[in-house]
């Protein structure tokens, strides 16, 4: 097993701009189902906040790679005005070489996922 800075317990918060780029586009409409942020982005976002808050935390040359994730995309998110996506990580438990997060993500208004 590697030696890694990574303990139980350890939280970070991620914060990223919302914008139209990682919305869901449907080419058939232009109305307001356009400019929400789709499911696929806010897997990347958690994917990179998860990256960004553990891998400067293992050895040179190594890094994370996400085997499992489960995901219940509550509320939508309007990109169209931009915001703020705030994701919240916590390590849960450690076993070997495996790493368990817990995750929310939320805007303005409240919880995403």
């Amino acid at each position: 097993m590697i030696e890694h800075k990574i303990t139980v317990g350890q939280s970070a918060i991620y914060k990223k701009e919302g914008s139209i780029r990682g919305s869901y586009i449907n080419s058939g409409s232009n109305d307001t189902s356009n400019y929400l942020l789709s499911t696929p982005e806010v897997l990347d976002i958690i994917i990179e906040a998860s990256t960004k808050m553990l891998d400067n935390l293992l050895p040179a040359g190594y890094i994370t790679v996400g085997k499992y994730i489960e995901l219940s995309h509550e509320q939508p998110t309007l990109t169209l005005t931009g915001g703020t996506i705030s994701t919240i990580l916590t390590v849960t438990k450690i076993s070997g070489n495996k790493i368990f997060l817990d995750f929310s993500c939320h805007d303005e208004i409240g919880l995403i996922c």
